[in-house]
């Protein structure tokens, strides 16, 4: 009896420890209690974006919630999101440094960097992915090399069945590599392939309670923390070693790619350019670029088969503006065909809890406190599926995408790759990309 008292007098104390913890900043966001240690990380479900939901409607929609020991700030609003991370961005714009991310970034890259470095090279990531100054072939014309190199695997099969997610992503995969660094030859193209596919299986971690302990506590189970200690090894030595030709190559009149943009500032001696930044900025784009864009054409695929009436729509569509053997491009006019995708982006937010971020000081937001270095987490998926904006948000419906004449609006709440100055920066080239091989695969087959 004595010891069952001694550690019930211990667990008060501790309750009461934690609860002080939690009260000694005034006017911070309401939010569940949780239980000491572990905080609310036991009252999870495994889909993390539907329980901030839950917790949102009795809360509101910026509620505190802490994870292990850590406080995290969620938005689960449209317009706290906008609030936050436009209105205030520059205040909402740091990064969570936990074991994960500095064993993934070790202070380099483009996902994890903060302060003048990330400026400097988010400014020079955006300029090169969007092809400035590089020589030849557009990214456009190499994403529909790679799409009509797709299409020549689909008539291989010869309309027998087969998995059209692995051979999708073995020839998606090769897209950003293709646009990023264009020395690559196939051998390594498609080893990158199989290290990313260890990537690909990481990235569920966003939607379960593992997943939040690995990218805001830090702590997961030693497997995969070897797994992805040794797949940002394998990746880095084989972009190392094109590097090395790369630079052999170089010439600064004629700048390929991304690759050789950056050798050039490099050689101009300009500050945060040097070679290991660039084989981690490489392999920050390759990771966040291939399962994100290869998940959404995926989806399409399926919500077009599920639905036979509006793929008739889309064929008939693209029958009219390019007919079978019609040469495709951007400037192409097919709305529905993009609206498909609009609809795509929102019923299936690839990414429903968008990166965390770090406040870099202290903010008031919407009335509340939140302190300096309080982790941030918007729930996209919510935004997405919010009944008050979205009628019958579980119907896949891309007519609610188009104005009364047919043409294309860009609803602002449609945001799959978050928005402010730590919007994805591959955004514009990852639209690029599943458009083209979108429109490539309907032009030629019926899904």
């Amino acid at each position: 009896q004595g010891y069952t008292t001694s550690v019930l007098v211990v667990l008060l104390a501790v309750m009461m420890i934690y609860r002080w913890h939690k009260q000694k900043v005034k006017n911070l966001p309401p939010g569940p209690t949780g239980v000491p240690i572990f905080g609310c990380l036991p009252f999870m479900d495994t889909l993390a974006e539907l329980t901030f939901t839950k917790w949102s409607k009795k809360y509101g929609p910026i509620f505190t919630v802490h994870l292990g020991q850590t406080r995290v700030v969620v938005l689960n609003s449209y317009e706290a999101i906008v609030e936050a991370l436009i209105n205030q961005g520059d205040k909402f714009n740091g990064r969570v440094h936990n074991f994960f991310t500095n064993l993934s970034s070790n202070g380099h890259g483009i996902l994890f960097i903060e302060g003048e470095k990330w400026r400097i090279q988010r400014k020079f990531g955006t300029r090169a992915l969007a092809g400035a100054g590089v020589h030849g072939k557009t990214y456009e014309q190499r994403v529909l090399e790679e799409s009509a190199h797709l299409i020549e695997v689909f008539r291989s099969k010869d309309e027998k069945p087969f998995n059209i997610e692995v051979i999708y992503l073995v020839t998606k995969c090769n897209t950003p590599l293709q646009t990023i660094v264009s020395i690559l030859n196939y051998t390594q193209r498609q080893f990158i392939f199989v290290v990313g596919v260890f990537f690909m299986l990481l990235s569920v971690i966003h939607k379960n309670i593992k997943g939040l302990n690995i990218l805001i506590l830090g702590t997961e189970n030693f497997g995969n923390i070897k797994l992805a200690s040794w797949s940002i090894y394998l990746i880095s030595e084989i972009f190392a070693a094109a590097l090395e030709q790369h630079e052999k190559d170089h010439d600064a009149a004629h700048p390929r790619d991304l690759v050789d943009l950056f050798i050039s500032e490099m050689q101009r001696k300009r500050p945060t350019f040097e070679k290991t930044q660039l084989l981690y900025f490489l392999k920050d784009i390759f990771v966040a670029g291939t399962e994100t864009s290869t998940s959404t054409i995926i989806w399409a695929l399926y919500y077009l088969i599920r639905h036979p009436e509006i793929q008739d729509k889309v064929h008939r569509e693209i029958d009219a503006e390019l007919g079978r053997d019609g040469k495709l491009s951007l400037k192409t006019n097919l709305p529905y065909t993009k609206a498909v995708l609009q609809e795509t982006y929102r019923i299936r937010t690839v990414t429903p809890l968008a990166i965390p971020r770090r406040t870099r000081g202290d903010v008031n937001l919407m009335g509340y406190f939140i302190p300096k270095h309080t982790e941030i987490i918007s729930n996209l998926w919510w935004v997405h599926n919010d009944p008050e904006h979205w009628d019958e948000p579980d119907v896949f419906r891309p007519e609610r995408h188009l104005d009364t004449n047919g043409n294309l609006v860009m609803l602002n709440r449609v945001i799959p790759f978050s928005i402010g100055p730590r919007n994805c920066l591959g955004e514009n080239l990852a639209r690029i990309e599943i458009y083209l091989f979108l429109v490539s695969i309907l032009q030629k087959f019926v899904v």
